[in-house]
């Protein structure tokens, strides 16, 4: 599920997570570009932007290391768009990207998404949560600095301001150092409060759900991209057979110890009617 033959793949969950950022920060590329937002606004989507270059590096570096040749991937599966792309002012090199997602997964097809994001449901929600916090802090610090920006005994002032504030209320924390003084302002804090609140409880369900949850082998090694060959098919299946004659000798091994249980319990059982029946007197 994870492999990337020259930039394919890495997973279907990871993969829409990407696209969906991309998108973002395509989006944000155009507001910084052209002027569509206030100051304070454009000021915060350029810290955003710069927050998220960490992301994209880490992903162009696992494009990278799990691509196999890694010059096919650098040259022929656009890896040199995804480098271009980190540079928060060249994210519209990340299209390139979108397109040959789009077009993997279009591939794969509605049902084979579905089921995979169903496999990894975990996985799937941390990412959407993680997506949707971001889109949080981001409208929110926008919307906050414009209502506080230049206010008199405001002291929510720059983007770091209003980002911090956004993020110490989503996560319900409220160091009280940031807050609005405004009836605007503090009308955002009302509806960013529930949003946090939620956003987080999700994320503490996924980190439960990670730590209490058993491994459990995957089943779906048969699933290889197409490049994968039918030798490496082979190699799943045979692994896949050997797995199930291990289970199925331990679970006959199992049976087998509570016949042999059960047949010593009934003898038992019987012994002891008739040493009973023995030692009733005669009438």
């Amino acid at each position: 599920m994870f492999s990337n033959p020259a930039g394919g793949l890495r997973g279907t969950a990871y993969e829409l997570f990407m696209l969906l950022l991309s998108f973002l920060s395509i989006f944000n590329a155009v507001l910084i570009v052209i002027p569509f937002l206030s100051g304070a606004g454009r000021e915060v989507v350029i810290v955003m932007e710069t927050l998220l270059t960490p992301v994209f590096l880490l992903d162009f570096v696992l494009r990278l290391i799990d691509s196999r040749p890694r010059r096919a991937y650098l040259l022929h599966a656009f890896g040199w768009a995804d480098l271009l792309a980190i540079v928060p002012l060249l994210r519209f090199f990340r299209l390139f990207r979108v397109v040959v997602v789009i077009h993997h997964l279009e591939a794969r097809g509605p049902a084979q998404i579905a089921e995979d994001l169903s496999v990894s449901r975990a996985s799937a929600t941390f990412f959407t949560t993680i997506f949707l916090v971001i889109v949080v802090l981001e409208v929110s610090g926008m919307l906050i600095l414009d209502a506080e920006g230049g206010i008199e005994g405001a002291n929510i002032k720059t983007p770091s301001d209003a980002l911090w504030w956004g993020y110490v209320t989503i996560t319900t924390v409220g160091y009280g150092d940031r807050f609005p003084v405004t009836l605007s302002g503090r009308i955002i804090g009302i509806f960013l409060l529930p949003a946090g609140v939620a956003l987080f409880s999700v994320f503490t369900g996924f980190i439960a759900n990670a730590f209490l949850t058993p491994r459990r082998r995957p089943l779906q090694r048969l699933r290889r991209d197409p490049g994968a060959g039918p030798l490496a098919d082979l190699d799943s299946i045979r692994q896949l057979v050997a797995e199930q004659d291990e289970r199925s000798r331990e679970l006959q091994a199992r049976l087998d110890a509570l016949e042999r249980a059960l047949v010593a319990q009934a003898a038992g059982t019987d012994a002891n009617a008739e040493s009973n029946e023995g030692r009733m007197p005669a009438r």
